[in-house]
């Protein structure tokens, strides 16, 4: 009797070690339906399986999208075409128990980032600090409008990321704010800034703010801007993303002095021969200094607006100081001169300055 109790101990200990959680439980799927993908993403998802008796074998029937592929339970690649993709996966173990299931690997257009704002939960006539924060969708830059009836910004008190160049405007007569801002880098996750608002009466606040992102192309999730009033400035929006992406700035590149040849330690140089003048050009007269070359003019560096010879802060401050909301709405200012804007007086105020944004505080 006692060998018989081992022997039967001996088999549930071998069972037990062939399955993942360690008990005798069927062979299945805990995946059920496969996350959307975005086309030009990189995509990696894994079909998890569980009991049974390992290890455990894929097989998988259908077509899959452009750029994608399936090997040891694991999807993966970057998507480059949109479409709907029927999928047919077997899973079997060692015992040769196998489980099925369907799925439909859906690729769209990645959708735009999402603005959240942290602001009061209850009605309230003091003033509270407004946090706009990104959520967990890439972008490079943004242009909001944001609708401030019986609030009154304190511009002062704005703070943006260190990561943010950007030009802020506020209408004080249509209680609006503007801000068109450009990322040094590809970004998500982060705030992106805060601002002091204090309420004209009590109020329960409601901030919605109206954004168009941009993703690490460069190219608008969305086509239309925010709409906003026309201007006039010698910059606008891709004047302010140039100068972001080449932030601090490349310095220029020094170049190496001509190099000399020397005469080798056994022989003697040979004295350079002397030049014969073309037969139409007068002979110059021994000890005449020659005449100075013009100096060839560096290529102007992308962002360096005040032509220094390097992009920084200098830069922001200027391009700040006539800085147009792209007039009727165009991504681009007008190909032809535009009037120089002077610096915003009376209600509508302009925030400009010579430094990068300060860094963030913490909520």
């Amino acid at each position: 009797m006692r060998w018989q109790l081992l022997l039967g101990l001996l088999l549930l200990a071998l069972a037990a070690c062939g399955t993942e959680g360690g008990t005798a439980e069927p062979l299945r799927v805990t995946l059920r339906s496969l996350p959307t993908a975005y086309v030009g993403e990189r995509y990696d998802v894994r079909v998890p399986a569980s009991g049974g008796i390992r290890p455990y074998h894929y097989e998988l029937e259908g077509d899959l999208p452009e750029g994608v592929q399936f090997a040891a339970g694991r999807f993966s690649g970057t998507p480059r075409k949109k479409g709907s993709f029927k999928l047919n996966l077997a899973v079997s173990d060692a015992a040769l128990s196998t489980r099925t299931v369907n799925f439909t690997l859906r690729v769209t257009d990645p959708p735009p980032p999402q603005l959240s704002v942290k602001q009061p939960g209850s009605a309230t006539d003091s003033p509270f600090i407004a946090v706009f924060k990104l959520n967990e969708r890439p972008t490079t830059a943004l242009r909001l409008h944001l609708d401030l009836k019986n609030l009154t910004p304190d511009l002062e008190s704005f703070s943006a990321s260190d990561d943010l160049l950007y030009v802020l405007r506020y209408n004080a007569e249509k209680h609006t704010l503007d801000l068109d801002g450009a990322f040094t880098g590809v970004v998500k996750g982060l705030e992106v800034f805060r601002i002091k608002l204090t309420p004209a009466e009590k109020l329960l606040p409601r901030l919605k703010p109206v954004v168009q992102f941009f993703n690490a192309k460069g190219e608008p999730y969305t086509p239309n801007p925010p709409k906003r009033p026309p201007d006039k400035g010698e910059y606008a929006f891709d004047d302010l993303r140039t100068l972001a992406a080449h932030w601090p700035g490349p310095k220029p590149a020094l170049k190496a002095p001509p190099k000399k040849e020397t005469a080798k330690p056994d022989e003697k140089a040979a004295p350079p021969a002397a030049k014969k003048p073309p037969a139409d050009e007068p002979q110059k007269s021994a000890g005449s200094p020659e005449p100075a070359k013009p100096k060839e003019k560096p290529a102007p560096l992308p962002g360096d607006l005040n032509h220094d010879g390097k992009v920084g802060p200098d830069d922001l401050a200027q391009l700040r100081a006539s800085y147009a909301f792209n007039p009727g709405g165009k991504l681009t200012p007008p190909q032809e001169s535009v009037e120089k804007k002077a610096p915003p007086a009376g209600d509508e105020q302009q925030k400009t300055g010579s430094q990068k944004p300060q860094p963030k505080q913490q909520p």
